[in-house]
């Protein structure tokens, strides 16, 4: 019994050496250690972006200050109403009668007199009420129209801000895959070189060997520096769209992809649903709205006007009212305004015609792009398969080529040749799957469809 005692006694103090030596809180749970970085996921940078991204922010404000237009074309139906107040005094300037004898030196003004009567004050109230004015449909529609440039052109900004974040993350991940892929070619150029200069030591290398390693090993070691130095740029970039000055890291997300549709589909979906084409058409409408805006000024105005006067003293007024009402209904009609109505509706005509113009040329551009896109997204498709087997066939070469090396069979030239091979193999496919990832998202965003992605996260629906 005293022997099982005798065991269990240091198993004991074990466990309470454990448990005093645990920290109290866990190391987690000190958010504000410079050491952890913070995980962001594409579409936290998508919301990062759409939150804090200075273009898309600047944007927002231009389209509500479109939105204030169509409230001053409302206000032209609104009653005008003013309120006017004065406080009067009226004097008699009597000027003092001079001696009959003065010296030069005497000021004649000496002993003038101000005696103030009759004070008075007045107020008025006054009301003017457009009855009839068509000029306010047209004002109406160029500014719903000018609203809804804005809002299209705001939705194409946070399109093109979103495509460029998720362009940029792309890019993070692929230069994080270039520097695995370079550090392992970096210990595989470090192993051949240890493993020449064995062989130069045991005579089965010659010292041309060992500078031709030397000279792979340095070149991948550059390479791996490049890459790291290239990471830290793309961040920098990723960093600046989603306006945030911290570090931190990127997961992979799953990779784009296109459903399957035919080009005339494509093309349809463009040009129903690209933001840019929209804010176009709507411009279009805005500038013939205005056009009509101008030409209705020498169509007969009617307003209503009716005021209200009063006076404290009546000695101005004497056989009146001292206060008095005045109402009426007024026509204006201009008859002739010199040449400022006809530069007016010629300026808004060929406004009108210049967004028509940009309109087609823009319509023919983005059919000619959505096919460019269309078609390379389907060879770069081709160009990854294509890819992923060279650089399969180039690792089995090389680590074929190495251990012939090892037996004696090849030379180190034919190791760092087939190892060339694979490191340019590894670049050309990374290279292929990031330039297929940015044709799939660019015609997501040409055919209006990367938006719609987002919804969650977009500033406009």
């Amino acid at each position: 019994m005293k022997k099982a005692n005798f065991r269990v006694a240091p198993l004991f103090f074990l466990i309470l050496f454990v448990f005093l030596s645990k920290p109290a809180f866990p190391a987690t749970a000190f958010s504000s250690n410079p050491q952890v970085k913070h995980i962001v996921t594409l579409k936290e940078a998508y919301r990062l972006a759409a939150l804090k991204n200075g273009t898309i922010k600047a944007t927002k404000e231009i389209y509500y200050q479109s939105t204030l237009l169509k409230w001053s074309a409302i206000s032209m139906y609104l009653p005008d109403i003013n309120f006017r107040y004065a406080d009067q005094r009226f004097h008699a300037n009597i000027p003092p009668t001079p001696p009959a004898y003065q010296s030069p030196s005497t000021n004649y003004l000496e002993g003038q007199l101000f005696t103030f009567f009759y004070p008075n004050y007045e107020y008025s109230f006054t009301l003017n009420q457009p009855l009839l004015d068509l000029s306010v449909i047209p004002a109406y529609n160029a500014a719903r129209n000018s609203a809804l440039s804005e809002k299209s052109n705001l939705n194409g900004v946070s399109a093109d801000t979103l495509y460029n974040v998720a362009v940029s993350y792309y890019m993070v991940l692929n230069d994080e895959s270039l520097i695995k892929a370079d550090k392992k070619t970096y210990e595989e150029a470090k192993a051949h070189l240890e493993l020449t200069r064995a062989k130069l030591r045991a005579g089965l290398a010659i010292i041309t060997d060992i500078l031709q390693a030397k000279s792979q090993y340095y070149s991948a070691k550059q390479g791996l520096i490049s890459g790291k130095n290239s990471l830290k740029t793309s961040k920098a970039r990723l960093a600046s769209l989603m306006g945030i000055d911290y570090d931190f890291s990127v997961v992979s997300p799953p990779e784009p992809f296109l459903a399957k549709k035919s080009l005339k589909n494509y093309i349809a979906e463009a040009y129903r649903n690209n933001p840019g084409l929209k804010a176009l058409n709507y411009s279009l409408e805005t500038a013939r709205n205005e056009t009509g805006y101008y030409e209705s000024q020498y169509i007969p105005k009617i307003n209503f006007q009716a005021s209200f006067n009063e006076m404290s003293n009546t000695h101005f007024i004497p056989a009146g009212s001292p206060n008095y009402w005045t109402a009426g209904a007024y026509l204006t009609m201009p008859l002739f305004q010199g040449g400022t109505r006809i530069i007016s509706i010629e300026k808004a005509r060929s406004e009108s015609n210049e967004a028509l113009y940009n309109m087609v040329q823009s319509r023919r551009d983005l059919r000619a792009q959505v096919i460019s896109d269309f078609y390379n997204v389907k060879n770069l498709r081709e160009e990854v398969v294509t890819l992923k087997y060279e650089e399969s066939f180039a690792s089995k070469n090389y680590s074929l080529v190495e251990e012939e090396y090892k037996a004696g069979v090849a030379t180190s030239v034919d190791v760092i040749t087939a190892l060339a091979n694979l490191v340019r193999a590894r670049h050309m496919l990374l290279s292929a799957k990031r330039r297929y990832y940015d044709a799939i998202l660019n015609l997501k965003r040409l055919t209006g469809t990367f938006q719609n992605r987002l919804i969650s996260v977009s500033v406009v629906n």
